[in-house]
């Protein structure tokens, strides 16, 4: 049958055993993207090996892909599983924990649908809420253990002066809490800079990356992000920047150099 229109995939339980108990799994008949038909063996949740059609040893479960095609599990960079699937709810979003637990299970679920395995949730700590999200989310990811990777980014809106002491204690007691990431957005604070360089410290400190909010359409701003981030390149993202869709192609160009750049 043409790779246009493959066959359902199937498994043969005969030719092997339960994969549960085998830990083994082989996807015969998979199309990878460029073209080529190649058996793939799984086991242990890794790629064991990746063969021409009919080369790799069946000794485990055998699922007939068809020509069906082939891709790594899809991740989801940004998220903000406290807040979602809440836009058509009633009244204000509630942060009650067993609400917020609620969406982000659903939200990682539907995404787990599509073929999502790896979820970076940021996840809006202090003001009112104070750490009861990130409860939260952290409870839905010990939920989702096994079935989707949660990675939780806790977000303090200040940082910076008097305002921003409660933040800095709160984002603290979120990193030992077991949040993953240290994030935020300093566009939001009276000094962005300041509030940058507190989460760059709070980060070295406990030896986590980091995660920064912000739309990305000041490439002088991107800039000097990039210049205070340059210890801790390899553990720094910054996004969505749906900013840099808005700029010359050029100044967008030469902004994104700046992170490019080694050191």
């Amino acid at each position: 049958m043409p790779d246009s229109q493959p066959q359902q995939p199937h498994s043969s339980g005969s030719s092997g055993p339960d994969p549960a108990e085998s830990g083994s799994l082989l996807l015969c008949g998979a199309r990878l993207t460029d073209g080529r038909t190649v058996d793939v063996r799984l086991g242990g949740g890794r790629i064991e090996a990746v063969g021409t059609t009919g080369s790799l040893p069946a000794h485990a479960t055998r699922v007939d892909l068809a020509g069906y095609l082939l891709l790594p599990a899809a991740a989801e960079p940004h998220a903000h599983g406290d807040t979602a699937l809440s836009a058509e709810g009633p009244g204000p979003v509630s942060y009650d924990i067993p609400d917020v637990q609620r969406r982000v299970t659903e939200a990682a679920l539907l995404q787990l649908g599509h073929g999502a395995t790896a979820l970076r949730s940021h996840v809006r700590i202090g003001d009112v809420q104070g750490l009861d999200p990130m409860e939260a989310v952290l409870q839905a990811r010990r939920s989702l253990r096994g079935l989707v990777d949660l990675t939780t980014v806790a977000v303090p809106r200040l940082l910076t002066g008097v305002a921003g002491a409660d933040g800095l204690a709160m984002l603290r007691d979120a990193v030992k809490m077991g949040a993953s990431v240290v994030g935020g957005c300093p566009d939001l604070d009276p000094d962005p800079a300041g509030y940058t360089e507190a989460v760059l410290e709070l980060a070295a400190e406990h030896g986590c990356p980091v995660d920064l909010h912000t739309d990305g359409d000041d490439p002088a701003r991107l800039g000097r992000l990039a210049a205070m981030a340059a210890g801790l390149r390899a553990g720094v993202t910054v996004g969505p920047c749906g900013g840099l869709g808005r700029l010359p192609r050029n100044v967008a160009a030469s902004a994104l150099n700046n992170w490019r750049r080694p050191g």
